[in-house]
């Protein structure tokens, strides 16, 4: 893209955050699409480090599994399903303390 192509688009961006107003109304009210707008949005960063000269931040993408913490089940606690099937509706109450059994129950029912 040449550099005053990316000017533009970061002119657009500025005025729109400028603004203060929603994406949808700010790109109506300029006869921009909406979808462009968020991209321009979204290249705002990395256009703006390359007209500057500089490299822009390297953003680490998580490679692999990556474990979860979560906070110790309360004996009171429970999970609340609901199911929607047509007019019919199921709402379970699952005891946190029995996590295991609803995750094996959930995968008995997606089969």
């Amino acid at each position: 893209m040449d550099r005053q192509r990316m000017q533009d688009y970061l002119g657009h961006v500025a005025a729109y955050r400028a603004s203060g107003k929603k994406a949808s109304q700010w790109a109506a009210e300029h006869g921009v699409p909406l979808r462009s707008l968020a991209s321009w949005c979204a290249h705002a960063g990395r256009w703006q480090a390359r007209l500057d000269g500089v490299s822009p931040p390297v953003v680490a993408k998580p490679v692999g599994f990556v474990a979860a913490r979560l906070p110790a089940a309360s004996a009171a606690g429970s999970v609340r399903i609901e199911l929607h099937a047509g007019t019919t509706a199921v709402t379970l109450h699952w005891p946190t303390a029995h996590t295991l059994a609803l995750a094996a129950w959930l995968q008995a029912m997606t089969r």
